[in-house]
C-alpha cells in the first residue's frame, strides 16, 4: 500500500512538474512575441521620425532657395510644401484576404459547373 501512494505522489509531482514546464513556455513565449512587438514598433517610429526629419530639412532647403529666387518662384515653392504636406495625409495601406478570396473563387467555379451540367441535363 505504502508503493501505491508513493507511485501515486510521483505522478502527482511529475504531473506537477510538466504543469509548471508548459506555464513557463507559455510565460516565455508570450514575453518573446511582446518583445517583437516592442521592437518593431520602436522601428515604425524611428522611421517615423527619420521620415519628419527628413521633411523637415526638405522645407528648411526649400526655404532658402526660396529667399534667393524671384517672387514668382515663391508661388512654386508653396506649391511643392503643399504637394509634399498632401502626399504625407495620403498613405494608403492595402491589405488583401487570400482566403476569401480563394473561397469566392471556388463558390463561383462550383456554381458555374453545377449549372452547366443542369443545363446539358436538361437540353439532353
Amino acid at each position: 500500500m505504502g508503493i501505491k501512494v508513493a507511485g501515486a505522489t510521483k505522478a502527482l509531482a511529475e504531473k506537477k512538474a510538466a504543469a509548471e514546464k508548459k506555464a513557463a513556455a507559455e510565460k516565455k513565449a508570450l514575453a518573446e512575441k511582446k518583445a517583437l512587438a516592442e521592437k518593431k514598433a520602436a522601428a515604425d517610429k524611428k522611421v517615423a521620425a527619420e521620415k519628419k526629419a527628413l521633411a523637415e530639412k526638405k522645407a528648411v532647403a526649400n526655404r532658402k532657395s526660396q529667399a534667393s529666387k524671384k517672387v514668382n518662384s515663391l508661388t512654386q515653392i508653396n506649391s511643392q510644401q503643399k504637394r509634399d504636406s498632401r502626399t504625407e495625409l495620403l498613405t494608403v495601406s492595402v491589405s488583401l484576404n487570400t482566403g476569401k478570396i480563394v473561397s469566392i473563387a471556388a463558390v463561383g467555379i462550383l456554381a458555374s459547373a453545377i449549372l452547366v451540367s443542369a443545363m446539358v441535363f436538361i437540353a439532353g
